[in-house]
C-alpha cells in the first residue's frame, strides 16, 4: 500500500508525461485527419496485418466462449460476483484517500490548490474514504461524491468525462448501496434506501460498464484524435521508436484507434473479457514504462476485475451473440 502513494517523476497519460506548457501547446494543435497514417502507403500493410490478427483473435475468442469448458469456467468465475462491488468500494476508498493525501482529486493533474474551496473538498475526501471503506452510510457518501464530481465538472468542464468511470461507481453506490461486509448491513440489513430500487439491480453492472467505456472513448478522441500532437510528442520524447520501429504519427493513430475500439467494445459489451484483458495489458505496460503513479489507475483495475467477474450482463452484445453462435455451430454440425 505504501507504494501507491510514492510520487514518481512523471504522472499518468499525456497530461502527466508532458510538462504543463508542452501539454497546453499540444492542445492548441487540432488534427485534421488523425487516422490518415493508418492507410498511408508506407504503413497500410502493417495496419491490415494487425487488423486481421485482432479480428481472428476475437473470432477464436467467440468460438471458445461457446465450448462447454469455457461455460464451466464462466460459472466458476460468476461465483465471485459478490466480491466485484466490494473490490470497487475498496478501490474508491483508496483513491479518495490518496487524492486527499496528494491534495488532488480523481487524478494528480486535478490539483485542489487550483480549485476554489479545495481545502474543504480535501477534508471531505478523507471522510468519504472512511465511510466507503467501512460501508457506513454508503448512499450518503455517494451522494456527496456526486456533488463533488458535479462541482469539479463546472470548474474543469468536459475534461471530467475522462473520469466518467468514477461517476458510474458513484451512481451505483447511491442507487444500490453496499450491503456486503459493510456497517450498513448491520444497521439496515439488506433493505435499500430508495423504495423499490431492488428490481433495477440488474442495471448496476451496465451503468459501470457503459460509463467506463465512455471514459475510454472520450480520452481517445480528445487526445489521440483531436490533438494527436500530444501522443506524438510523448513518442518522440521517450524514444518509443526504439520499440515500435514505425513513425510517431502511425503509432499515435494506432494507439488512438485501439483505445477507442476498446472503449466502444466495453460500452456495448462485445467480447468483454478478452477486451478488458487487452486494456489491462496496455495500462500495465504504460505504468511500467513511464513510471506512472499507481493510485489513479486503481479504479481501472477495480472496475476491470468487477466486469470480468460479471461479464455478459443482459444489455451486452455477448449475452445474445455467444448463444447465437453456439446454436449456429450445432446446426452446422448436425447438417454435416
Amino acid at each position: 500500500l505504501f507504494l501507491f502513494f510514492v510520487k514518481t517523476s512523471v504522472y499518468a497519460h499525456e497530461a502527466y508525461v508532458l510538462t504543463r506548457d508542452e501539454f497546453q501547446e499540444g492542445l492548441k494543435i487540432n488534427s485534421t485527419n488523425p487516422l490518415a497514417p493508418l492507410i498511408d502507403p508506407a504503413h497500410w500493410q502493417i495496419f491490415l496485418a494487425i487488423s486481421v490478427f485482432v479480428g481472428l483473435t476475437y473470432g477464436f475468442s467467440i468460438l471458445w466462449s461457446t465450448t462447454s469448458i469455457s461455460q464451466k469456467i464462466d460459472k466458476q468465475i460468476r461465483k465471485l460476483a459478490v466480491f466485484g462491488p466490494l473490490t470497487i468500494r475498496i478501490v474508491i476508498s483508496i483513491v479518495f484517500f490518496a487524492s486527499a493525501m496528494t491534495n488532488s482529486i480523481f487524478g494528480p493533474e486535478l490539483s485542489l490548490n487550483l480549485i476554489p474551496h479545495g481545502e474543504i473538498i480535501r477534508i471531505m475526501l478523507f471522510i468519504l474514504s472512511a465511510m466507503i471503506i467501512t460501508g457506513f452510510l454508503v448512499e450518503i457518501a455517494a451522494l456527496i461524491s456526486f456533488g463533488i464530481f458535479t462541482y469539479m465538472f463546472f470548474n474543469t468542464g468536459t475534461y471530467m468525462v475522462t473520469y466518467a468511470n468514477f461517476l458510474g461507481e458513484i451512481v451505483v453506490l447511491f442507487l444500490f448501496g453496499s450491503r456486503f461486509l459493510s456497517a450498513d448491513k448491520l444497521l439496515f440489513g439488506q433493505k435499500l434506501w430508495i423504495k423499490g430500487i431492488e428490481k433495477f439491480k440488474d442495471l448496476e453492472i451496465p451503468i459501470v460498464r457503459m460509463l467506463y467505456g465512455l471514459a475510454l472513448m472520450y480520452t481517445a478522441y480528445s487526445i489521440k484524435f483531436q490533438h494527436q500532437a500530444l501522443p506524438i510528442e510523448v513518442y518522440n520524447q521517450y524514444h518509443l521508436k526504439e520499440f515500435f520501429k514505425e513513425s510517431a504519427e502511425f503509432i499515435a493513430a494506432g494507439a488512438g484507434l485501439a483505445e477507442f475500439m476498446i472503449g466502444m467494445f466495453i460500452f456495448f459489451g462485445f467480447v468483454m473479457r478478452l477486451t478488458i484483458i487487452i486494456a489491462l495489458i496496455f495500462i500495465t505496460l504504460s505504468l511500467l514504462y513511464f513510471g506512472e503513479i499507481v493510485w489513479p489507475h486503481l479504479m481501472l483495475y477495480g472496475i476491470s476485475i468487477s466486469l470480468i467477474i460479471n461479464s455478459a450482463d443482459k444489455f451486452t452484445i455477448d449475452r445474445y451473440l455467444i448463444p447465437f453462435v453456439g446454436r449456429s455451430l450445432k446446426k452446422i454440425n448436425k447438417s454435416i
